[in-house]
Formats: structure tokens, sequence, C-alpha cells
């Protein structure tokens, strides 16, 4: 009895590693899995007024390999969001299937939560995915950033980004 067990053990074993390698063929397009560099993503003056903020960022994507790509769009946050903030820098590893990101790749929205405290220096975080499940690159869904002003914050929050020509200043 204990060979037959054993037998059964080995082909179930045997049988769900090769439905683990066969998945990613059978299952569609390639998920993002190369960390292929950072998003830095910086924003000027903001005013929480208790149920949002929205905020201007400009960011910059500093492949593994390549040269940089430039982004500009929003940071929205809705929920409890209240205060001042002069400045914020977010920082993200960039996920892909490849480490070679083509420029604009990382155009697009991207939702989650934010939440964050600051009295002076303070950090906050974010968490976000790409709102495309099929998209062949995505921000690592967690980021830590850095800000100052007196604010506190737990909200939705919508990044959207578009392709810019320009390096942020």
């Amino acid at each position: 009895m204990s060979g037959f067990v054993s037998r059964s053990v080995v082909v179930a074993l045997g049988a769900t590693g090769l439905a683990a390698m066969l998945a990613p063929a059978l299952g569609g397009p390639a998920m993002p899995q190369v960390a292929a560099g950072l998003l830095e993503c910086r924003s000027a003056f903001a005013t929480g007024y208790g149920f949002g903020s929205s905020r201007s960022v400009k960011c910059e994507y500093r492949p593994s390999m390549g040269v940089n790509h430039y982004y500009s769009g929003t940071m929205e946050r809705i929920g409890l969001d209240f205060g001042v903030s002069d400045q914020a820098s977010m920082l993200w590893a960039v996920i892909a299937t490849s480490p070679a990101v083509a420029p604009g790749a990382l155009a697009g929205k991207y939702v989650g939560i934010s939440t964050g405290f600051s009295l002076g220096p303070g950090f906050s975080a974010n968490m976000l995915a790409s709102d495309d499940a099929t998209k062949q690159v995505t921000l690592q869904p967690l980021s830590v950033s850095s800000d100052s002003g007196l604010s506190v914050s737990i909200a939705g929050a919508t990044l959207t980004l578009e392709q810019s020509a320009t390096s942020p200043q």
C-alpha cells in the first residue's frame, strides 16, 4: 500500500510541475517579471481638502539598459486627505517581460491606495497596479515616497502617465 501512495505522490507532483511549466506558454501573454529599471516621479505643491487632492507629476524612467524616458501626468487621491505638501518624490521599480522597455511603455493608468503622514519631513506609501492586465510592463505595486509639509492621508489613488519629450525639472 505504501508503494502505491508513494507512486501517486510522485505522479501528482510531476503533473503539478509540468502544469506549472506549461501554464505560461498556454496562458496567453507573458507576465512582467524582470526588474527593468526605476521610475521616479516628483510633484510640487498640493493641498488636501479632506476628501481628496490632485497634483501634477513629472517622471523620469531610468532603465537598466538604454536611454531615460520621460513622463508627465497626475496623481489623484480620493478619501481622507488633509493638509498641505510642498513637494514629494515617489520611487517605483519597473517590472517588465524583458529589460528592454520601449519609450512610452509606462504610459497609462495605475490605480490603488495611498497613505502618508508628514509633520515637516514625512513619508508615504503608494500601492498601485496597472488597470491593463495585459500590459507587458508595470510598476512594482508598492512605492515609498518622501515629502514635506503638514498632512495626513489614506485614500484611493490614481496615477495617470503620458509620455513626455522633456526631462523633469
